[in-house]
């Protein structure tokens, strides 16, 4: 069974490979969150809600590009609901050559180099 994250992210990197721009997903408030954060660090371009009735809504993702390819070249999936991973401060900055992390913290969903991240689970890893 896939979990709707993995969906998401493969959703995001198969999307990009064919250099599609509008990408549709279902709706939860962690994924409408994790999206605000890609946003936030630029792999995104725009997010939108779509509430079509109350039972039923998408997230609207705009794919942020430079004129020859996407922001988004990979994403791999770190934490999976059989093994989480999970990181200290101190491991965090190992890491920051690898490319951009994204983690759950207490204080909402940060990167690896965000400084004031303390460690948390570690969701996923763009490149």
């Amino acid at each position: 069974m896939i979990s709707s994250l993995a969906n998401m992210l493969a959703h995001l990197k198969n999307c990009s490979r064919i250099k599609k721009n509008l990408v549709y997903i279902p709706y939860s408030k962690f994924k409408f969150n994790l999206s605000l954060a890609f946003k936030k660090h630029g792999f995104i371009k725009r997010v939108s809600l779509l509430k079509y009735t109350t039972y039923r809504s998408e997230i609207l993702i705009e794919l942020a590009s430079n004129k020859k390819h996407n922001m988004i070249q990979n994403i791999i999936q770190v934490s999976k609901p059989g093994q989480r991973i999970y990181w200290r401060k101190n491991q965090l900055k190992d890491k920051h050559y690898l490319g951009t992390y994204f983690l759950t913290t207490s204080n909402g969903i940060k990167t690896n180099l965000d400084p004031t991240c303390i460690g948390g689970e570690v969701i996923c890893r763009l490149v």
